[in-house]
């Protein structure tokens, strides 16, 4: 899953592939949060759904939880998908827009249904970014319960207090309790596995799970079980996608050293221990966590559990506000309010509409689903499709990006699909229970965010077939009725290179007034994270005060229209910036209906202007005061 990424010294150029302590301790709070604390319910969950506690069944489970890890996190994100990085920048988004160069490159299109599966990881994001959270938090107060049955009826109350404190810290950003991220899980994860060593060195024989040989039986004697255990299996391996999102803030090197080094061991040798517990503590199966743990060191394990649950909470609350602002600059979702909670660290921003979805739909999953056991069903099939779409696309990128040949990509491709497929087809099951809630909001994101996407690459192609902005403004200027010339900048932002803004039309039109100094903005977003800033910035001298300015910016950066003017200076002339005497005309579009003409049936025409209407204004999007601004409706044909 995709989570805040802290820029902790600078630009990734300054840092990508550094292995310092620093990025290695900020790599254990942000990127590792929440496979971290999987080990907090994935083995217990595993166990429930077998229904038994027996020898065969704990070490089968052990077992196949230690190999999924292998396979799935140190084989396929580390050694595999960790590679595919779109200019230093990972996660699924990034990844979609990697596959969508590489056939541009190519000079071919994209295939629609590879961006559309692409859209639908990041809607299935969001859903699992509204249930770990609520799992998290549940499955660590849960821990009260063992201290003293007293706490019992308090564990929703208490777990809801928490959330809400959470989600109200939002607006404040992550970056003071961010610094702390890193220390907290670093004992965290020395807790999992002096917890896990403890109950190791009393009961050595649960070592034999290392053998693959243990899940193989299990599958051999009783597959339609070993089937069943699946689905809570895929629970141990929340979190990979974090791996891959997080290098563009701490490099390859540093997550790696991180993983190796320090989360791998730690987890591993707490399923062990927790095995160990199952194994010789009859009465252990309902919280094998907390009682893996010596009776003394209860309290502290429940209270390390919590703020643990809490980061790993933070970190995918923040990676759903960063997935929001590069899905916008990638034209797959309208543009929504979005704060910056820094000026130091890049990426830090805060986003309101977010956050209150994100809020009410974690306080709704607290209280009807009320324990983390059945919160669990719902869990897996997000993550399991999630991983699934992450394969489809690497597929993509190993043949059209890397250039592999077919034989080499179906080699390494083939038994990820295979092992994807089956983590999924074992969640199916479980929808009916729970799983229906991240597949109900995937597929309604994934509604919203391809009618998005498609409305808007058709009212592209209607504005592309405007009148080219030289030949208009030739006619303006050499026509009957010349426009008055006034005093001053107008500047006129739209999306379309060389074609007439629709706004100066209307201003023309119905104001007859050009300013003296007439600068028309085109903003295209790209899909790099990054542009050069050398190439970044194209002037185009139009004749009569008109200028043309092409400015580019990747997927990560957010245009700053009153910056690039600033760097105008000197550039156009003897022109200079001069905010109190500049006005920005914006359009503010109206999307006709039925005007499609079937390319888009006539529910999503209606949904695509509703989005169009409720989306952030262009001034709050370019940074404008709407002070300075004029807006101007136009109507959008599809």
């Amino acid at each position: 899953m995709l989570k805040q990424r802290l820029d902790l010294q600078g630009s990734p150029a300054s840092h990508g592939e550094a292995g310092s302590g620093a990025l290695v301790l900020g790599a254990l709070g942000i990127v590792f949060g929440d496979i971290g604390t999987s080990p907090i319910y994935a083995l217990r969950q595993s166990v429930v759904d077998a229904g038994s506690a027996n020898t065969q069944i704990v070490m089968g489970v052990l077992s196949m939880i230690v190999w999924a890890v292998v396979i799935v996190v140190m084989l396929k994100y580390a050694c595999y998908v960790m590679r595919a990085d779109n200019e230093g920048e990972g996660g699924i988004i990034a990844l979609t827009a990697l596959v969508r160069s590489g056939y541009r490159e190519a000079g071919r299109h994209a295939p629609r249904v590879l961006l559309l599966a692409g859209l639908f990881g990041a809607a299935m994001f969001y859903g699992d970014s509204m249930i770990t959270p609520a799992v998290s938090v549940l499955s660590a107060v849960e821990g009260l319960g063992e201290i003293s049955p007293a706490f019992n009826p308090w564990i929703v109350p208490i777990a809801a207090a928490i959330l809400i404190a959470l989600f109200a810290f939002q607006r404040r950003g992550s970056a003071v309790v961010g610094r702390a991220f890193g220390p907290v899980m670093a004992i965290w994860f020395v807790y999992l596995a002096a917890v896990g060593l403890y109950r190791i060195v009393q009961h050595p024989e649960v070592l034999r799970a290392l053998s693959p040989q243990w899940a193989w039986s299990l599958t051999i004697d009783r597959p339609q079980l070993t089937f069943v255990i699946l689905g809570a299996v895929i629970l141990a391996l929340t979190g990979a996608e974090a791996l891959y999102a997080d290098i563009g803030h701490f490099g390859r090197k540093p997550i790696r050293v991180g993983l190796i080094a320090v989360v791998f061991p730690s987890i591993i040798i707490g399923y062990f221990g927790q095995a160990a517990t199952l194994l010789f503590e009859p009465g252990s199966s309902s919280q094998p966590f907390f009682h893996a743990a010596p009776s003394w060191a209860l309290i502290p394990s429940v209270i390390i559990a919590m703020l643990a649950t809490i980061i790993a909470s933070q970190a995918v609350i923040s990676g759903a506000f960063s997935m929001t602002s590069q899905a916008i600059e990638l034209g797959f979702m309208p543009r929504v309010r979005i704060i910056e909670t820094s000026k130091q660290q890049r990426g830090q921003v805060y986003v309101p509409a977010v956050n209150a979805i994100l809020f009410i739909a974690v306080m709704f999953l607290v209280l009807v689903f009320r324990s983390s056991e059945r919160l669990t069903s719902a869990y897996g099939i997000a993550v399991g499709l999630t991983m699934l779409i992450t394969t489809v696309l690497m597929v993509s990128v190993s043949r059209n990006v890397w250039r592999w040949p077919v034989w080499r990509v179906i080699l390494v491709s083939a038994p990820l699909l295979a092992v994807d497929l089956t983590l999924v087809a074992a969640n199916i099951p479980k929808i009916p229970s729970g799983g229906w809630f991240p597949v109900t909001v995937g597929l309604v994101l994934f509604v919203l965010m391809s009618t998005w996407r498609r409305g808007r690459e058709l009212a592209a192609i209607h504005a592309s077939r405007a009148e080219p902005l030289e030949d208009f403004l030739r006619e303006t200027f050499n026509g009957d009725l010349k426009p008055t010339r006034v005093p001053g900048t107008a500047v006129y932002p739209g999306n379309i290179r060389g074609m007439t803004p629709a706004a100066l039309k209307s201003n023309l039109r119905h104001n007859r007034v050009l300013h003296e100094t007439a600068i028309f903005f085109a903003n295209i977003s790209e899909s790099a994270p990054r542009i050069d800033e050398k190439t970044r910035i194209e002037i185009r001298d139009l004749g009569n005060g008109c200028y043309e300015i092409i400015a580019r910016h990747g997927f990560v950066e957010r245009p700053d229209l009153r910056r690039v003017l600033e760097s105008m200076n000197g550039r156009l002339g003897e022109w200079t910036y001069d905010p109190a005497r500049t006005t920005f005309f914006l359009p503010r579009d109206e999307v006709l209906k039925g005007c499609s003409h079937g390319a888009m049936m006539q529910w999503r025409e209606a949904l695509f202007g509703q989005m169009s209407f409720h989306s952030a204004s262009s001034a709050e999007y370019y940074g404008l005061r709407p002070e300075d601004v004029v807006e101007l409706g136009v109507q959008v044909a599809l």
